[in-house]
């Protein structure tokens, strides 16, 4: 299905601004977009034991690794290797409220949101979940839900509503390009519907 029209901001007008990722949570290199639904894992601070299973495991349920439990972490989720062991596995993108080092490489290898980089390694200890609904920048994402991501963030739909919500997304945009065809034609903005 085509989705080259579907951005994060016609997503978050979908969904009236609920499951929009906060602003600190950006993307990895400019331009980069994605749209796909979520695999999930968590990992403790200063930690990615998550990560590592959910490699193992593969894309189980989309393209998109979440990774959740990483706000307070002073320490990366992914460097390059796994990114590149991610990539090899059919992931495509990565949103998480973490950090990862090896930028320049990983930048080269997946999409990636976060909160930033750093050079310091995570430990593989654990505690960690994978396949279970996370929290990222204190929106819930769950297995299968849809992220939206582009330059300008996240939005997440939940799996059980992204029909509704691409027509009602896709309404806007026809709307939208109307009253961009008008400002051009006229100079002036429609008045808002009301």
């Amino acid at each position: 299905m085509d989705e080259t029209w579907l951005t994060s901001a016609l997503a978050s007008d979908a969904v009236g601004g609920e499951g929009v990722l906060p602003e600190w949570i950006r993307p990895l290199q400019p331009g980069a977009r994605v749209i796909g639904t979520a695999t999930t894992c968590s990992v403790a601070p200063g930690d990615n034991l998550g990560v590592r299973l959910a490699l193992e495991q593969g894309p189980t349920t989309g393209p998109v690794l979440v990774v959740g439990g990483a706000a307070e972490s002073p320490a990366a989720v992914l460097g390059g290797l796994v990114a590149e062991a991610l990539s090899l596995a059919g992931f495509r993108a990565v949103v998480t409220d973490g950090l990862v080092r090896d930028s320049g490489e990983v930048a080269g290898l997946l999409k990636v949101w976060g909160r930033g980089v750093t050079p310091l390694a995570g430990a593989k200890n654990g505690p960690a979940t994978t396949g279970e609904p996370v929290e990222v920048g204190g929106v819930r994402i769950s297995p299968g839900d849809l992220l939206i991501c582009d330059g300008d963030g996240v939005v997440v739909w939940p799996a059980v509503a992204v029909a509704k919500l691409r027509a009602r997304a896709r309404e806007r945009d026809v709307r939208d390009t109307a009253r961009a065809a008008h400002l051009r034609r006229t100079g002036r903005l429609e008045p808002p519907v009301r």
